[in-house]
């Protein structure tokens, strides 16, 4: 809430805050592995690392796997 001096007093005045406007609800996002889907950074790091452990810890194809995840997250394979 607000506090606003009135001087006559020199007493809090209290005011009710402003309602923030109302906002639309955003769209149903399109699942994993679906054409359309565009997935976050995180979900694509980590399906990055995922594919790096399970080829063994390969050294040097950190933008394979990164690209790979990309691929797969989106549905184009």
């Amino acid at each position: 809430m607000a506090t606003q001096y009135n001087n006559k007093f020199n007493k809090p005045k209290i005011t009710k805050p402003v309602p923030a406007p109302a906002t639309k609800a955003a769209a149903p996002a399109a699942k994993p592995g679906k054409r359309g889907y565009e997935p976050t950074q995180e979900e694509i790091a980590t399906r990055a690392f995922e594919i790096y452990v399970s080829e063994g810890c390969r050294e040097g194809s950190d933008l394979e796997n990164w690209l790979r995840a990309e691929r797969e997250l989106r549905g184009a394979r």
